[in-house]
């Protein structure tokens, strides 16, 4: 069956209607010079002979000059086309030229273990006709014995992740001993270091730097970026040159986009999943939520379809599991979480489905990215639905695919991710006031207040204390910094675990909660712990939390004008209340009954906010202008996502009947989302009211201002409200007054 027949076979049974085809020819990485040309060591051409390398890419030619001359590089190029062996081989011609000198020339990061050990594979088939040159994984996972025999005979390239590097560094002399020689220092996946986790991988490279015995040249490899020379200096506190090889497609690619007619769109992903398994497709599906994933794999199993699940939460063991049926072929279909966006080894794709239009358009390359990798005809297919980014690009479609890939984003300044890694930083060595910001200082002020460092007068820098080790100890990794919840069942069983505050909103008591496959209720939720009891696979019901966020305390630290409103950003603490939950129908999503639980369940964190000032207007009453604020708080927040390629949940808000409407990143510390919206909220605000102007419901519905997110179940709102809100501070403010700061409940 050619591509045209599928599409058209897609089409024509009446169940969906096909809004966009666009077809992406192949595009493989410009070629350059022979191998002969660029490379000097007999031993490394021989290496690539005899992986039928006798030309190199152009990027690749250009990225290996530039390492060569000592030059921090940053190299973005499509998956597939050849970025490890860019910054390897001037790796491996370093270490060829003393062979037997046993010490760490070079560090390779990748953001997880799994991809770390996926790429070791890739690595060594390179280095196995090198002789003396050896490439071991050190990681949470390495044996005692292993890590005794890299520590008495270290390899010339070690691999590692983020994770192991913070650990190792303030915990192990010998750890920081082994990495200290490094010459090249490698981060691949580099797009992965946003949020959380790209605040800390900052604090962990400054570490690292301390320890270094030289300056290392630093490497970056990335198939979407749109800032990468800006990023980059984030990242690794340094200039870089960059080197872009395009997007590098071998084979003929079909995007669509698709809105399904007769069903929900869950359940036509997992309609548009049978139909590539019958054709015999190997396919992926993305969906951004564990719920979202495991609703597929049930709704497949009941077409008599294996569909395998690949998602945050699930133990290693059962991730790996699912990796290598997939890699192998044993699976014809896994649905998974952006867990897999990055590049672990599940082998080529014939076809991506994507349950929701993905945050930003470097993360729809990126879930998209191997299919057309061995030159035969693939599809993706983007399923939109009744929500506002669907109903965007349903009338704008050309808009996804004409943007390009977004700039990216760090922000180091997070209180929560900063006092630890200070903390850290004091325990690799001691902490110099030389070394430290504004921002930083006042941390460690505090830090030393509170008992965990210590001041020695005279030398001029911090200590740590036996306290700052132990609170180290007690603290989460880098993915985050919210507590985790330890799922176990009736018989002490350990499932998996969620981060708090997400926890919190799935496993109240009477939740039900999906895990891989299972359906279970929640018994009790007693942090660190929460205890769930299996129900039966047909169990029909489906839970959605009711929750309201309350501001504790803001503290703005920068403040500009849009559209006329003042909008500050700044340092928030925010309360979360699970109080209730809605029990919905989990077929058709209908009500059933809303219930109020014994008791609310509450937590806690510090995060990023903006506070936009709206304002009231008197010709309506307190409700009506809360309908306007809480509608508009949902609006925007959809818009950040095509403005700012926030996931739908990285993103929380508040609003108040008299015009304060807070968005918060919903990470503790906060990822950065909130504060790009602050730079960039006037396209917020302008693709804001073209959703609310281009939908013809009455007054609100899913696809203008309803949310699936929404705590009080979409209740208090006005898209007709919203609307004549934005378009009057478009116009230059009309009738609209300034607020008169009068606080009521917030709505969520």
């Amino acid at each position: 069956m050619d591509s045209n027949e599928f599409i058209e076979k897609l089409g024509g049974d009446g169940a969906r209607k096909i809004v966009l085809v666009v077809s992406e020819k192949p595009s493989p990485p410009e070629p350059g010079p022979l191998v002969e040309d660029v490379v000097k060591s007999h031993e490394v051409k021989e290496a690539l002979r005899r992986r039928g390398i006798e030309r190199l890419y152009r990027f690749q030619a250009e990225a290996v000059n530039l390492l060569n001359s000592g030059k921090n590089t940053m190299i973005v190029a499509g998956t597939g086309t050849g970025k490890t062996e860019a910054f390897l081989i001037p790796v491996l011609e370093r270490v060829v030229e003393e062979p037997f000198l046993r010490r760490v020339r070079a560090l390779l990061v990748y953001p997880t273990k799994a991809l770390a050990r996926d790429q070791l594979a890739r690595i060594n088939s390179l280095l196995s006709a090198i002789f003396g040159v050896r490439a071991s994984v050190f990681d949470g996972d390495t044996s005692e014995k292993e890590r005794e025999e890299i520590y008495n005979t270290p390899p010339q390239i070690l691999i590692t992740n983020p994770d192991m590097l913070h650990y190792g560094l303030m915990l192990s002399p010998r750890f920081r001993q082994l990495c200290s020689t490094a010459e090249f220092v490698v981060l691949d996946d580099v797009h992965a270091y946003v949020g959380v986790l790209g605040a800390h991988t900052h604090y962990v490279f400054r570490r690292l730097r301390r320890i270094l015995t030289t300056e290392p040249v630093f490497v970056g490899a990335s198939a979407t970026i749109g800032n990468p020379r800006e990023f980059a200096y984030a990242l690794f506190g340094g200039e870089v040159e960059v080197v872009n090889a395009g997007p590098g497609r071998r084979g003929l690619v079909y995007h669509v986009f698709e809105k399904p007619l007769v069903r929900s769109r869950l359940a036509e992903v997992a309609s548009l999943i049978s139909i590539c398994v019958k054709e015999g497709l190997k396919t992926l599906a993305f969906a951004d939520s564990h719920k979202a994933v495991e609703f597929i794999r049930r709704l497949c199993k009941r077409m008599d379809v294996e569909v395998l699940v690949h998602r945050a939460g699930l133990l290693p063991e059962d991730r790996r599991r699912v990796e290598e049926s997939f890699h192998s072929g044993k699976a014809l279909a896994v649905a998974a979480t952006p867990t897999l966006e990055l590049g672990i080894d599940i082998g080529d794709l014939d076809c991506v489905i994507l349950a929701n239009v993905p945050p930003s358009y470097g993360r729809y390359v990126q879930r998209t990215g191997r299919c057309g990798r061995r030159g035969g005809t693939s599809y993706v297919i983007t399923v939109l639905g009744n929500d506002p980014i669907s109903q965007y690009y349903e009338s704008c479609p050309d808009d996804f695919f004409t943007k390009g890939v977004e700039p990216l984003a760090i922000e180091p300044r997070n209180e929560e991710v900063a006092r630890l890694q200070l903390l850290a930083a004091a325990l690799d060595k001691p902490l110099r006031l030389g070394e430290l910001n504004e921002f930083e200082r006042e941390i460690v002020e505090n830090l030393e207040a509170e008992g965990f460092l210590r001041f020695v007068k005279g030398k001029g820098y911090y200590r740590a204390t036996s306290s700052a080790a132990s609170y180290l100890k007690s603290r989460p990794g880098l993915r985050g910094t919210g507590e985790l919840i330890f799922i176990h069942d009736t018989r002490g069983k350990l499932l998996g675990f969620r981060e708090m505050p997400m926890a919190l909103k799935e496993l109240f008591p009477g939740a039900v909660y999906f895990h891989s496959g299972g359906t279970y209720l929640s018994l009790d939720l007693s942090p660190p712990r929460a205890t769930v009891s299996r129900l039966p696979d047909d169990y029909g019901l489906a839970t959605s939390p009711l929750y309201y966020s309350e501001p504790v305390e803001f503290k703005p630290r920068g403040s500009r004008e849009v559209w006329g409103v003042s909008v500050d950003y700044g340092s928030l603490r925010v309360k979360e209340v699970v109080y209730g939950y809605v029990l919905r129908d989990f077929e058709s999503g209908a009500t059933l009954k809303e219930s109020v639980l014994d008791k609310e369940y509450t937590y806690e964190f510090s995060t990023k906010s903006l506070l936009i000032h709206f304002p009231m207007n008197f010709e309506w009453s307190l409700m009506g202008n809360a309908e306007s604020f809480h509608a508009t708080e949902h609006v925007l927040i959809a818009a950040a996502q095509m403005v700012v390629g926030a996931a739908p949940t990285d993103l929380g808000g508040v609003s108040y009947p008299s015009g304060q409407v807070f968005i918060y990143d919903s990470y503790p510390g906060g990822s950065g989302c909130s504060k790009l919206l602050f730079d960039r909220l006037e396209e917020a605000f302008k693709k804001a009211l073209r959703i609310l102007g281009s939908c013809s419901c009455e007054d609100g519905c899913p696809k203008c201002i309803y949310s699936p997110y929404c705590g009080n179940n979409n209740k208090v709102l006005s898209r007709r409200k919203a609307l004549k809100l934005l378009s009057s501070l478009a116009e230059g403010g009309g009738e609209l007054k300034a607020s008169d700061n009068l606080l009521g409940r917030p709505l969520a």
